[in-house]
């Protein structure tokens, strides 16, 4: 008796959840009905206007006649109407301004998916989510397209007006692949800004061949005419590329330029003998961990004297570097870790990298420029 009641009462809530999903699709059935039937009546109407008169009516003022109808589908925020009715003139097809003529989704359904992509969701689960939302399955190629929304805003973000109020300047560039008429690498040369106010912003970046002279120099020759002047800038980082810093010589003349720990470090430990790199390397550390600089200059004399007979060539190396990778010890002990590294920009890069390595290049130049463009965007806001 008690297993016939479990089994009637199972019965009876599979068969309320089926009229439910009953119920629901029928809801969504109407609501998709009204929606076609309206847009097909917004169609009639406008129709109606270009050509000067309503069906089957008869006017001096009328400009052409109706030619039929064609069926096509059409993807909105609501769902997909797979068999939408739309007018045309005997003349031949007339652009609508519901939509374009060879529209296939409303503009805000690629918005959704490029977000999407941008977020770093793969094409494949893309593709799922889509068909369960929208009702119709969409490519990978379909998929990466959907970024193009992005065009003006980049347009608009790579030509704003910046201001001169960036007190530390990060310098730095991110290799990418790019297909053109064969796989090519690109890099995209970046900046990214701590302004006065402590705001952190990635100002610009922009898509070269390599990073050599001419192309830093036009980038960094480009953020100065948009209005960051320099008048402000406390410190440069960079990696200690000898082409960027030349840029910045001749285009951010008379300021200090931080070079990087971490390079100047690997260039010293390819010089050292292998059975003396952990120790020397662990001891020359201890040099950039000192409370102030008169304390890291004393452990550097200090390593240098120990050395420099067995390990010239490296002890040469970092004394060549050493003054310009100690500039952080000019401003105050809480900005130490942030100003004398780019890792604040390399996070960056981080987060670019998780979100185009499982694409492993790009189709072409303008999806790298929108695709870094919306992962800019998203952590700048």
């Amino acid at each position: 008796m008690q297993e016939y009641q479990i089994e009637s009462e199972e019965a009876a809530l599979e068969l309320i959840e089926n009229l439910t999903e009953q119920a629901w699709a029928e809801i969504e059935g109407k609501i998709m009905g009204a929606l076609k039937m309206f847009i097909e009546e917004l169609l009639e109407e406008e129709l109606s206007q270009r050509l000067g008169a309503e069906k089957y009516e008869r006017t001096e003022d009328r400009e052409g006649y109706r030619g039929g109808h064609y069926q096509r589908g059409l993807t909105t925020r609501f769902g997909h109407i797979p068999d939408l009715s739309v007018p045309r003139p005997a003349q031949g097809p007339a652009p609508f301004t519901l939509f374009d003529r060879y529209e296939r989704r409303r503009w805000d359904v690629d918005a959704v998916i490029g977000k999407l992509f941008l977020l770093g969701v793969s094409t494949r689960k893309i593709k799922g989510v889509v068909k369960d939302i929208f009702g119709i399955p969409v490519s990978a190629q379909t998929v990466s397209k959907t970024t193009a929304f992005l065009e003006e805003e980049l347009k608009y973000y790579q030509e704003r007006e910046l201001t001169d109020d960036v007190e530390f300047l990060f310098l730095d560039g991110i290799c990418e692949k790019v297909r053109e008429i064969g796989v090519e690498k690109k890099v995209m040369l970046c900046a990214f800004g701590i302004h006065s106010g402590g705001e952190k912003e990635i100002l610009s970046f922009r898509m070269a061949d390599s990073e050599d002279t001419p192309s830093w120099k036009g980038f960094l020759a480009d953020l100065k005419s948009r209005g960051l002047l320099g008048k402000k800038i406390r410190l440069i980082i960079s990696d200690g590329n000898p082409a960027l810093l030349k840029a910045i010589a001749e285009i951010y003349p008379f300021h200090k330029v931080q070079r990087l720990i971490a390079h100047r470090m690997r260039n010293v430990a390819v010089k050292l003998r292998r059975h003396n790199q952990k120790p020397a390397m662990d001891e020359a550390r201890l040099i950039f961990g000192a409370p102030n600089k008169k304390e890291a200059l004393r452990r550097f004399k200090a390593w240098r004297s120990k050395w420099i007979v067995e390990e010239e060539r490296a002890v040469r190396c970092l004394e060549k570097g050493l003054y310009n990778c100690l500039h952080y010890y000019d401003f105050p002990e809480e900005m130490w870790k942030k100003i004398r590294t780019t890792n604040i920009l390399e996070r960056a890069f981080r987060e670019v990298r998780r979100r185009t390595n499982p694409m492993g290049l790009f189709p072409n130049a303008e999806s790298a420029n929108r695709i870094f463009y919306g992962i800019t965007d998203y952590m700048n806001e």
